[in-house]
């Protein structure tokens, strides 16, 4: 029977989604409590931002051999790696040290480099070519929700059981996705055109030199930046510059991930409705920084709420076109797609990964937030201007060309 008909291609995305969602509230559980953590170590800003940039740091470095590594390795058994991998933060409860956290945390990171790219070739071999948006809104839908999740219980959880036992918690849940997928995960083989073949240094030079996938992380990166910039000090803003509960504070920042899972719903559903993509890259770019800005330059709620919103809608609702896009440029075997994505993530990581670090070292040097907060938003305008240059790959831009 075929894969993309049988209804088991939901028993396999569930098993995806499920891993997306704990691994995106493990990303983000260590944010509200990066105060408790630095009385804890006794360590400044800067060194603590490493613990969310460290984690980006490793995955921009990897994630390109990670692809093709996935390339050449049957995709069952990367998916189990990965996932005992992730569960690198249940062992917390041994940090005796900030040094031994960081580690736990970049090891945790390199589940992302195996499983990120696997997760295309997977779902290439599960879904047709019609569903592969609305998946790959899917995909990022319950990342965005983990992230949502994490920032929002880990204030409230820590002040019962302790930031250390949180972290555990939450690193534990990756086991049983791992064991979900060893008992009902399947693989099928891939289609002849889709075939995957040898991916070569050769064709990772070649992906790092296609253009699309260049502006394309650029542009991911531009917008993520900022995101990730404000997603991790802004708890700690509120809490120290506007004077609220590390609970409240944490809850408010998880506002951009709960509108991110609309916003990337909407995206991925709207672009395969309307067969375009474009405008799904142009319209967030066009309002990433005015919304980044509303979050921290007024102290009144009203405004911060409208910033929140704007920015997880500006953050997340290109995302499911993003990740599209590669998978219908023409005559990429599963191979090339794997390492397209891992080389498209790997540009956006890098630029990201400076965010938070540049945030926390001016706060040291300058004793404020708002000029690092400042700097992202302004640069978040790459997506814009990025996106007005990626060339148009939807099925409407496909007709038009054959006409």
């Amino acid at each position: 029977m075929d894969p993309k008909k049988s209804k088991y291609r939901f028993v396999i995305a569930g098993i995806i989604l499920l891993f997306n969602l704990f691994y995106g509230a493990n990303f983000s559980v260590i944010t509200p409590v990066l105060p408790l953590v630095i009385d804890e170590y006794d360590v400044g800003r800067g060194a603590a931002s490493f613990l969310v940039s460290g984690v980006l740091i490793a995955q921009a470095l990897f994630v390109i051999p990670g692809g093709m590594l996935v390339a050449k390795t049957p995709l069952r058994h990367v998916f189990t790696i990965g996932c005992v991998v992730a569960a690198a933060m249940g062992l917390t409860f041994l940090a005796d040290h900030f040094s031994t956290l960081l580690l736990l945390r970049l090891v945790h990171a390199m589940a992302f480099v195996v499983i990120m790219p696997a997760t295309a070739p997977i779902l290439m071999r599960w879904f047709d070519v019609r569903e592969l948006p609305v998946m790959n809104s899917l995909h990022m839908t319950f990342f965005i929700l983990g992230i949502g999740v994490g920032t929002f219980a880990s204030g409230p959880l820590s002040s019962v059981i302790g930031w250390q036992s949180t972290l555990v918690l939450f690193g534990a849940s990756m086991l049983g996705v791992g064991a979900l997928w060893l008992a009902f995960g399947r693989v099928p083989p891939p289609t002849e055109e889709r075939k995957v073949r040898r991916v070569s240094l050769r064709d990772m030079l070649g992906a790092v030199r296609t253009k699309t996938i260049l502006l394309l992380g650029l542009a991911d990166g531009a917008a993520f930046a900022q995101n990730l910039a404000l997603t991790t000090w802004l708890p700690t803003y509120y809490n120290e510059v506007f004077e609220m509960s590390l609970t409240k504070a944490g809850s408010l920042v998880g506002l951009v991930s709960m509108v991110g899972v609309a916003a990337s719903l909407t995206g991925g559903f709207l672009s395969a409705r309307l067969g375009v993509r474009k405008p799904f890259l142009i319209i967030p770019g066009a309002m990433a920084g005015v919304a980044g800005m509303a979050c921290f330059l007024f102290q009144n709620e009203a405004i911060i709420y409208a910033g929140i919103i704007g920015l997880g809608v500006a953050s997340f609702l290109y995302l499911p076109v993003l990740m599209t896009i590669p998978m219908e440029m023409k005559g990429l075997s599963e191979g090339q797609v794997a390492v397209a994505w891992a080389t498209m993530f790997a540009v956006a990581t890098t630029v990201a990964t400076i965010a938070p670090i540049t945030v926390g070292f001016m706060t040291d040097w300058l004793g404020s937030y708002v000029p690092g907060f400042m700097l992202w938003a302004l640069l978040s305008l790459g997506l814009l201007v990025l996106g007005l240059m990626v060339p148009e790959t939807g099925p409407r831009a496909r007709l038009s060309r054959r006409e």
